[in-house]
């Protein structure tokens, strides 16, 4: 199977943001792209599975939000039955950026969010390498977490 993977770089100013696709259909493919998600300029990136169905609009099905922050992956998966975030490493810092988002401790070692997104790219299915956060198990906590970061920066 293949996917396709979008890339924002640019944001937050939205006259130079780029957003540009590729297609992914093997392990250096992944390889590629998540050194591309490590670039500075690269805000995040998103993945449609190309073996997935379509809504009645012609929309993916699904939604799969990524980013890479030094040597932690992100991954957000969203489908008609869940979202939310995998179960990272307690260490892992979150990203708090204008358009890019996601909870402390969600974050994966770079080989492993490698192993992850090549099990998503053979099943079409949310990995299960990892256990997950449902969103409404982070949701709050980590709104009521940004908030007070913004609180403080803009002291």
């Amino acid at each position: 199977m293949s996917m396709r993977a979008g890339l924002w770089t640019g944001l937050p100013d939205l006259d130079a943001a780029e957003h540009k696709y590729q297609v992914v259909a093997c392990a250096a493919d992944v390889d590629t792209l998540i050194g591309l998600l490590g670039r500075p300029e690269c805000n995040d990136g998103s993945l449609d599975h190309f073996g997935r169905p379509l809504t009645a609009e012609g929309d993916p099905d699904h939604n799969v939000v990524l980013a890479v922050r030094g040597g932690w992956g992100y991954m957000y998966y969203v489908d008609n039955t869940f979202m939310g975030w995998p179960k990272g490493f307690p260490e892992a810092p979150y990203v708090n950026e204008k358009y890019t988002d996601f909870p402390p401790g969600v974050g994966v070692p770079l080989d492993l969010y490698k192993q992850l997104l090549i099990e998503f790219m053979t099943t079409g299915e949310r990995p299960t390498g990892v256990d997950w956060y449902c969103e409404a198990d982070l949701f709050h906590s980590w709104r009521d977490q940004q908030m007070s970061l913004r609180g403080t920066e803009n002291r």
